[in-house]
């Protein structure tokens, strides 16, 4: 029997929301779990049942389970802190409970085997294990840069006051997929009755470009020249110990992006084409994003 509904976790949330939506889309029955469901019933849609969760609360877990044939989730803290484990084994063992018969993980970060095994690929890549060791029918997406970290808001403010894109803190001859969070909802929906039970699945959108490419792209966005003049990875440490509160943070994303960039220049690469197939979605390219999402995502911003 087909799976027809899905438990959402962080459904409120960049990665979680557009699952959401692309479940709704396809007709599921949807069931979006917030630590603030008065919050999340003015952000999501009226079809989608909300209900209270609490990762860190196991009797929460059950009682959102319940009923639920899969669940779509991604890690809300840093991977490899205390938090992280016992949240992945609430989620493991309330799925046991509730007898979810798919699961879909998200990494959030790429964690692909030529990324040097340190403490947030690391984390990753346990959580990973966890899941697809479950016992459950599990399949675990493993997603490039985001393209919705372009909007962070002094991105934004940067690139309409200054023409300065600073982000990512790669080399200007990579080039690379990112992935649209829009894409990895219609993937993970995708996922829920496909044979990829215990796989995991590199995901992206389509194109491959580097920061010129990137550039020109912005530009058509923005209506101005945009430059890529890329922080130094001191600079990206201090300005993501800023954005998480976090001087631990800071270091472990800064050195992340150190280890993405020592990889071959043209890597993360993801043959979308095939993935789409496999899968049956339809996927945004690159320049369909920045030209009908970024607008869009800007002025939520302001």
């Amino acid at each position: 029997m087909a799976i027809d509904n899905l438990l959402v976790f962080g459904a409120t949330g960049t990665q979680g929301h557009p699952v959401v939506d692309a479940a709704l889309e396809e007709g599921f029955r949807v069931r979006a779990a917030s630590r603030n469901p008065e919050a999340a019933a003015e952000k999501l849609s009226t079809k989608a049942e909300i209900v209270y969760a609490d990762l860190l609360d196991g009797e929460s877990l059950d009682e959102a389970m319940a009923g639920m044939s899969a669940l779509f989730f991604h890690l809300p803290v840093m991977p490899d802190s205390p938090e992280a484990d016992l949240m992945i084994s609430h989620v493991i063992e309330a799925a046991r409970r509730n007898s979810l018969r798919r699961l879909v993980v998200t990494t959030g970060g790429y964690c692909g085997p030529a990324m040097p095994d340190r403490p947030f690929v690391a984390g990753l890549r346990r959580m990973a294990d966890r899941f697809l060791a479950s016992g459950i029918d599990c399949v675990v997406l493993r997603p490039t840069l985001y393209l919705a970290n372009l909007v962070w808001p002094h991105l934004i403010r940067q690139l309409r006051e200054t023409g300065r894109l600073s982000y990512p803190p790669l080399s200007r001859k990579r080039r690379m997929n990112w992935t649209a969070t829009e894409d990895q909802g219609r993937i993970a929906v995708a996922c829920l009755n496909a044979p990829v039970a215990g796989e995991t699945l590199d995901i992206a959108s389509p194109g491959v470009v580097d920061s010129a490419a990137l550039c020109r792209l912005l530009a058509k966005v923005y209506q101005r020249e945009v430059h890529f003049d890329p922080q130094s990875l001191d600079d990206f440490a201090d300005g993501m110990s800023h954005l998480s509160g976090s001087a631990d943070v800071g270091r472990q994303m800064a050195r992340f992006y150190a280890d993405l960039d020592a990889l071959p220049l043209e890597a993360p690469v993801v043959d979308t084409d095939a993935l789409a197939q496999r899968l049956g979605v339809q996927l945004t390219p690159i320049e369909v994003w920045m030209d009908e999402r970024l607008g869009a995502l800007l002025s939520l911003y302001g």
